[in-house]
This record gives C-alpha cells, structure tokens and sequence, in this order.
C-alpha cells in the first residue's frame, strides 16, 4: 500500500472537516445504540471505502451511516432500502454540511437530536453555527485513510492473540486516531472529573493507537498509552526500534509514521514498536496476570480445519 505521510499542518483545514464529520455520525451513535463500557458502543469501524458506525437499531428504520473517503460522500441507507447522501467538497462551511447531514437521516429514518458542540478537539463552536469556509482536500483525506489502513492491520495483528478483554481497533471519533485497547482486568477509577474520562477510564488498560497529529504535534505517530497514567519516566527504558521514544510531557511512547514507513519492513517496524511498549509497561506499571494473557492461542491464522 502506497501512503504518503502529510504533517497535520498540511491538511489541517481538511482534518478539521474529516474530524467533524467523524463526529456527526459518532454523535448519532451516542443517542441512538446502549452504554457499553470505555464508549465501545459510540466508536466507527473501517471499511474498504472509509469509515461506518455499522448498523443502528431503529425497529424497521435501522440504518447505517457511511463516509466513503475514497469517493468524498457521506450515505445513510436504512434497511428498507431508502438511501440518501451528500457529497463533501470545495470550501463548503461545516454549518452547510451539518444542514446536508440532518437531512440525509431525516430522508432515510427520521431526525435524530444530537449535541452539536465538538468534543476532544480544538473547534469550540457548533455544527450549525461554523460557518468558517475550510478548503476540503479529497486526496489528503484519501491519504489520511491508507495510514489509518496501515495502522489497523498492524494493530490488529499485535493485540488478536491477547487472551483479556480487549477492543480492537476502531476509529475514535473524539481524539482522532484508530485505536487497539488492552485491559488488565484491574479497576481504576477515574479519580477526577469529566464524563467522557470516567466513561474512558475505569480500569487498568493500554491503548496501541495511529495518530494523525494536531497544532502541537506537527508528525502522524503512533502511541503506546497506558492507565493508570504512569508516574515513572521511561526515557531509558529502551524501547524499540531505535527511533521510538518516551514522552515525559504525555508519558506515551511515540514512533512517528514517517519513521515506521521508512524501514525496511514497516509493519515489522511496527509490531515491535508496539510489543515494546506493551513490555515495558506491563512490567513497570505492574500488571496482573499477563503471563496468561500473551500465552499462545492453540490455533493459528492459516489453519485449514479445527479438530
């Protein structure tokens, strides 16, 4: 897979757009499926075309709402067969987007209240009251997807043989990156104040994630996060490949996508990355029971039949 890296100041005005779009339609997944733990129930799944919330249950109006990257449209079709849509292009204001949105569910179920203020990002104004012309670039988004591709092979492969709870990867509407969990089984409440972080951390667990970055952080990356957050500083505790470091600012791991692309096996680069991280914290942050966690599954990707 070709993927060209863009530094988040390249394609900002386009990931402002991808952003609130992904939030539009992560946000009708917060009013219309039931709770699950750590918001699993509100996140977007991968497809060959961009991203999905997956089928909504609304009786004989269930639907699904799709983003198709690769064609720059967004379509909701229900399963009675109704479809409508959008398109997504020029300098069209997210206010005008949010308008296509609202009707395209009204036209295929019905309308669907949700909380139009952004969450977890920068932009601190309502879908219909951004009226800010942002230039949506479809190839920079395209570029967007392939890494976001990458990254959910990658991460798949590492945490499918975990035996704990887990959550593979998804795209995470709020913080913008796809995202593999890992939870020790441990609970860790959240011990400040904020909904979505009590909803997000409650227990001991480790995020594996592809970041595309932001106004601070100008390089795409990847991520090994754990919590509870960690006190120690693992600057030397030699994570792996040579180019990965500690951030004593965000206490994560980093390894940017410019750096896993240009080593000779990139997804290789990247499955050691992040068994490093995995390594170092569940040692340092003292997790339970990972020896019967990382024991190896009786069955192998490739088997022909099972006995």
């Amino acid at each position: 897979m070709s993927i060209k890296v863009r530094k988040y100041s390249e394609w900002k005005d386009t990931a402002i757009i991808v952003h609130l779009i992904t939030q539009m339609m992560g946000k009708v997944k917060l009013s219309r499926m039931e709770s699950q733990p750590e918001w699993a129930h509100v996140l977007l799944s991968l497809t060959s075309d961009g991203f999905t919330t997956g089928l909504i249950p609304y009786g004989d109006k269930s639907f699904s709402i799709e983003y198709n990257i690769r064609e720059s449209k967004l379509v909701t079709t229900g399963i009675d067969g109704r479809e409508s849509g959008f398109s997504l292009g020029g300098d069209t204001p997210v206010s005008d987007y949010y308008r296509e949105f609202k009707r395209m569910l009204t036209d295929v179920m019905c309308e669907t209240e949700i909380y139009t203020m952004p969450q977890e990002m920068s932009v601190k104004t309502h879908f219909h009251e951004d009226h800010e012309k942002r230039m949506y670039d479809p190839d920079a988004a395209r570029d967007f997807f392939r890494a976001s591709v990458f990254a959910y092979e990658g991460i798949s492969k590492f945490v499918s043989g975990y035996r704990g709870k887990k959550l593979m990867p998804q795209y995470f509407w709020g913080t913008f990156d796809t995202t593999g969990v890992l939870f020790s089984g441990t609970e860790q409440p959240w011990p400040g104040e904020g909904i979505i972080e009590a909803g997000a951390f409650d227990e001991q667990m480790m995020e594996f994630g592809f970041w595309p970055g932001d106004d601070a952080f100008d390089d795409p990356a990847f991520y090994v996060l754990t919590y509870p957050f960690p006190q120690n500083d693992y600057t030397d505790a030699g994570v792996r490949p040579d180019k990965a470091w500690f951030s004593t600012e965000k206490s994560e791991f980093f390894f940017k996508l410019a750096d896993v692309l240009a080593a000779g096996d990139p997804q290789a680069a990247l499955h050691e990355f992040l068994k490093s991280g995995y390594g170092i914290f569940t040692r340092g942050e003292g997790w339970a029971h990972s020896e019967w966690y990382e024991k190896p599954l009786l069955y192998t990707n490739g088997s022909s039949k099972l006995k």
